[in-house]
């Protein structure tokens, strides 16, 4: 029952003019040719927020999950997200999922292993676990799930296309009721990418971010 739509907000911190533009990257898609916004131009020290940001600059109809790219000719904007469930807003209110803008230099590398802790699955939460695929080229992700005294549960495995991204819902299903925790990698020469957790409220639908460590 929860619909989510996601804003997105851009500050330039360097102290000229930031021309930047946008990727639309579809759930699950080949992404190796992807959409491109226009070009918009944001002034040093200066903010934009997008309230809906794939309706504002894609004009993309409802029922569409993906990932953004942001193209720029500064490395100092600073790019933050926040993922919120709409249905909900007017009756019960909740502030959404935020996800800060991740730096290339900062995606996870081949031979890396990052661990996604917080992860619950019971009468009150689910955990989701997604992934995006940071190169032009394929790979599989490799996800190991761990019970909270350290018992592998179960090995999972995410093959993404060319700029793809997909997400897992509800991973540790299977084990409910249990609080987890899970380590990805990928042996792929030249993989980058990023994962991350999402736990929700079964309730509200409301989600909290968790970042890979």
């Amino acid at each position: 029952g929860a619909f989510f739509q996601t804003a997105a907000d851009i500050n330039n911190g360097s102290a000229a003019e930031a021309s930047y533009a946008f990727l639309w990257l579809p759930r699950g898609a080949d992404n190796s040719m992807p959409t491109q916004s226009s070009t918009f131009t944001l002034a040093a020290g200066a903010s934009v927020r997008y309230e809906n940001v794939l309706e504002e600059v894609f004009n993309a109809e409802p029922d569409v999950a993906g990932a953004l790219a942001v193209l720029s000719n500064t490395a100092n904007l600073d790019i933050m997200s926040r993922t919120y469930d709409v249905s909900q807003a007017d009756t019960v209110g909740t502030f959404g999922q935020a996800v800060p803008g991740i730096y290339s230099d900062d995606l996870i590398m081949q031979g890396e292993t990052e661990r996604i802790i917080f992860m619950s699955e019971n009468d009150a939460l689910r955990a989701n676990l997604g992934c995006v695929n940071g190169v032009n080229d394929s790979v599989r992700i490799i996800i190991d799930l761990y019970d909270d005294e350290g018992a592998l549960l179960e090995t999972r495995n995410m093959d993404l296309g060319p700029w793809s991204n997909d997400q897992f819902n509800q991973i540790f299903g299977a084990y409910s009721p249990v609080n987890g925790y899970a380590d990805v990698r990928a042996n792929k020469a030249g993989a980058a990418y990023y994962c991350y957790g999402s736990v929700l409220d079964n309730l509200t639908s409301d989600p909290t971010s968790i970042l890979p460590q």
